[in-house]
């Protein structure tokens, strides 16, 4: 699936069922060893805001044409409300789900959690907000896990200190 620009604008994509926010960084070493694996940097870097996929999935959504709803919803609520990159936490985690692995990097963006309020009241949901991060390296190339909830956190993750050599 292609990333598309979303909003009328070039600071939001869509891609493989989830809004995102692109970001760039600049001097990543290549490779990282961590936890006896080397993993590769991302040819791209984003935080994902939204995954529409997977609330979808994991909350059995029957609303017609859902996706299409949640995405015209976001676009109409940055038009009013800026949702944008704030900082890097200082807080990285290794994460492990089945055979994949990568290390993130927690981070802030402004006017999330008013967004899931919204989405909350209009969908008679409760979504959490996710944890807002961006994967800096993978085992797999490219190949992203999904933490879309503070439980995705405490099952799929762990602290580890600040690799050398990344200034984030």
């Amino acid at each position: 699936m292609e990333e598309k620009f979303i909003c009328n604008s070039i600071k939001y994509t869509f891609k493989k069922r989830t809004i995102s926010l692109p970001v760039a960084i600049q001097g990543l070493p290549e490779r990282l060893d961590i936890e006896g694996y080397t993993l590769s940097k991302r040819s791209s870097f984003h935080v994902s805001l939204v995954a529409i996929g997977n609330i979808i999935e994991k909350y059995n959504i029957q609303v017609p044409n859902f996706e299409d709803s949640v995405i015209d919803d976001f676009c109409k609520f940055v038009s009013q409300n800026e949702v944008s990159f704030v900082r890097y936490r200082g807080e990285f985690r290794f994460v492990v789900q089945n055979e994949r692995r990568s290390v993130v990097a927690m981070c802030e963006v402004t006017n999330l959690e008013k967004f899931f309020d919204l989405l909350n009241e209009k969908y008679n949901l409760q979504l959490e907000i996710p944890p807002t991060h961006v994967m800096l390296y993978t085992l797999q190339q490219n190949a992203g896990i999904f933490l879309t909830n503070s439980d995705d956190i405490q099952e799929l993750t762990k602290v580890v200190p600040k690799p050398e050599k990344i200034a984030l």
